[in-house]
């Protein structure tokens, strides 16, 4: 039998404790089944790159089955040698990696979007597209430590509230994704590379000032860190806060719904939800703008989580999306707005304003009726939200 590349133990002693490290995350955080298939998103760059040896070595204890996509966007003249490169890491490990092309510019040009837009919205669809060809359990993806810090900053700039502000989730049963790496450290990924003798691409877009998450990487996040070293240590905590606050409002909402149902409906028109007075009269205003915020997602569908689709007596499976996750960026600019007017409207709730008419962002209104309240969004409005 030819031996295992990069078997765990073969590897460095610090290289072995951080594989293991990923290990003990992807049980205890992901919950990843034993026998799991995995379909990588390959880059070719340190992160994904780090993340196919760290799996690959991991294959054993946690009986992976193990696959990856790379994606060539077209956007950069060596976008062609980075996706070669990804594929050949990936035959050095044993791993199939398919190149798929994404024709973002036609994308961009086509529905009018930003091409950082086209191309995320292009490369996720590809994404799950191989997920369910080759027939994998989830999507993994090679975010850390740093990324979830400047997901943080992103959040708070964009206005999301908590525990969305806590950053994005490690697993999302949605859209089948997992960030094994989510706490740990961008340096030691590339010291794990360098003990391999294994080589990377750095994609020049990353240091673009024109994006907003290349300044926040580049200028603000080092003055923060130079204020405190802890920072990304300090972040990873609060995503944990974040974790635990996020099914404890599930779990209250769950009950609250438990005992008074909100009445749904539907017609060609569009879509609504009532909250009825039984149900808010009783609770704390944090509750309250919770189940509104529910609602919203609840009527957008691509912005519920998967235990809301299913309803608030079945239990969640992992951590779900959130609002302001860098690849779902359901009514990311309008939080602040929608933040706003979720607060008046309670006010006008509960200062007993009835018949009065709110506007949300996504085409949503939200309107008090007999001391009620009703959610509302056109059926045109809905692939906005």
């Amino acid at each position: 039998m030819t031996p295992r590349p990069f078997a765990l133990q073969a590897l460095p002693p610090a290289a072995a404790r951080l594989c293991l490290k990923v290990e003990r995350f992807c049980r205890r955080d992901l919950a990843l089944p034993q026998g799991a298939s995995l379909l990588l998103g390959l880059s070719g760059g340190a992160d994904s790159s780090a993340l196919a040896v760290i799996l690959h070595a991991l294959a054993p204890r946690l009986g992976l089955q193990l696959h990856a996509l790379s994606i060539d966007h077209g956007l950069r003249p060596e976008s062609a040698a980075d996706a070669a490169h990804a594929q050949s890491l990936g035959q050095s490990l044993g791993l199939p990696c398919r190149i798929l092309q994404a024709d973002v510019r036609g994308l961009a040009a086509r529905e009018g979007r930003g091409l950082e837009e086209a191309a995320r919205c292009l490369r996720y669809a590809l994404l799950e597209a191989e997920r369910q060809a080759c027939r994998a359990d989830f999507i993994v993806l090679g975010h850390h430590a740093g990324d979830l810090s400047e997901d943080v900053l992103l959040r708070l700039l964009r206005g999301a509230g908590w525990p969305a502000l806590g950053g994005m989730p490690a697993r999302d049963d949605a859209r089948r994704l997992l960030r094994p790496l989510l706490h740990t450290e961008p340096a030691a990924l590339r010291a794990l590379l360098r003990h391999c003798g294994l080589t990377w691409r750095e994609d020049a877009s990353n240091q673009d000032a024109r994006f907003r998450r290349n300044r926040l990487r580049h200028a603000v996040l080092p003055l923060l860190r130079a204020e405190n070293p802890s920072l990304d240590r300090s972040l990873c905590d609060l995503w944990q806060l974040a974790r635990q606050d996020e099914d404890y409002w599930r779990q209250a909402t769950d009950a609250a719904l438990a005992a008074h149902p909100w009445e749904e409906s539907a017609d060609a028109a569009g879509r609504s939800l009532y909250l009825p007075p039984a149900l808010l009269r009783t609770l704390h205003p944090a509750a309250r703008l919770r189940l509104y915020l529910r609602a919203v997602r609840q009527l957008c569908g691509r912005g519920a989580t998967a235990a809301e689709r299913r309803g608030p007596a079945a239990p969640a499976a992992g951590h779900q999306a959130q609002d302001g996750d860098p690849a779902e960026p359901l009514a990311a600019p309008g939080a602040q707005a929608r933040a706003r007017t979720l607060l008046a409207l309670d006010a006008a709730l509960t200062q007993g304003r009835g018949q009065t008419c709110f506007q949300l962002p996504g085409g949503i209104t939200a309107h008090i009726l007999k001391g009620g309240v009703r959610f509302s969004v056109r059926t045109a409005a809905l692939p906005r939200c």
